[in-house]
């Protein structure tokens, strides 16, 4: 008789370990973390990353249980607009179907509706009066429909590329951000999806920036995208296959104006030129002058 040969944890996890026990602080403060996606998908998901059960959630599915998966996953959707209004980039209907549920799949973070009342009341100093309002209206909602479910509070999407093991990071959004929620929940999904590479577009001024370079330094893939909706967006790469902390403890070579547009398109032509590569440091974003200021890593090529 033969052991069988044990099963390699992800690399995300390998990297970042102790993330575990974060996640685990979180299920303590009665967050219960979803994978929802479809059947066809769920054997090449991993549904215990860092040894954390998921909750399945098929949206296929047309059998309840106690509380409606449609109004989960439609609320889902509600909230993650209230999250990314101010940005002008919430996320359609069928965005929700075609772009996660049925080739990826989505981790969500939900509360029970006492939590997430208490949530929004105790949390003025998270949310401004118009986020406050529109969450009132969601509680209002659910008393309106009979809906006795969790509340989605946060969640990472990303999409499968057509380079094997590189996966498109979409949508990160938390209302919990004082406890590291979008981590957790980003660090789950990355495990879940097995990822060996995550490429994303986000924004220098993006507060998720702290989030994104828990992971390790972002290199730029490209410095400036001025046809994406939202102004000062970058493309970032995330590689779990490098060497783990590479470039992590750098110092930066400058600090980058998040709305610096002529230094961005400035860095752009650099690296089309072939002259320099750019690493975005952690912790994303540091302060100056009462301004959020990008850490920025120069390595010229030559």
């Amino acid at each position: 008789m033969t052991d069988k040969p044990l099963v390699e944890a992800p690399l995300v996890e390998q990297h970042w370990p102790d993330f575990a026990d974060h996640v685990q602080g979180l299920v303590g403060q009665e967050v219960e973390f979803f994978l929802a996606s479809n059947e066809t998908l769920r054997e090449h998901l991993n549904e215990t990353p860092y040894g954390h059960k998921l909750t399945w959630l098929d949206f296929t599915e047309t059998s309840d249980r106690k509380w409606s998966k449609k109004e989960f996953l439609n609320l889902f959707n509600v909230i993650n607009g209230i999250a990314f209004g101010d940005r002008g980039i919430p996320m359609p209907q069928w965005v929700m179907v075609d772009l996660i549920l049925m080739p990826s799949a989505a981790v969500i973070a939900g509360l029970p509706q006492q939590a997430f009342a208490a949530m929004v009341e105790r949390s003025t100093f998270r949310f401004d009066t118009d986020v406050k309002e529109h969450l009132r209206a969601v509680q209002e909602r659910m008393r309106q429909s009979g809906y006795t479910g969790p509340v989605p509070v946060g969640g990472y999407c990303a999409a499968p590329s057509a380079a094997p093991g590189t996966w498109v990071g979409w949508s990160l959004w938390s209302l919990m951000p004082a406890v590291g929620l979008g981590q957790a929940a980003k660090a789950l999904a990355l495990s879940a999806y097995q990822a060996r590479k995550l490429d994303g577009v986000t924004q220098y001024d993006n507060s998720a920036l702290k989030v994104h370079t828990r992971f390790g330094a972002l290199k730029i893939l490209v410095a400036t995208v001025p046809f994406h909706t939202s102004p000062g967006s970058f493309v970032y790469e995330s590689d779990f296959t490098a060497e783990i902390g590479s470039h992590g403890a750098a110092e930066p070579t400058f600090l980058l104006d998040p709305f610096d547009y002529e230094r961005q398109s400035a860095m752009q032509k650099a690296i089309e030129a072939g002259r320099s590569d750019f690493y975005l440091l952690p912790p994303g974003h540091v302060p100056q002058n009462g301004r959020p200021f990008v850490p920025i890593l120069e390595i010229p090529t030559n």
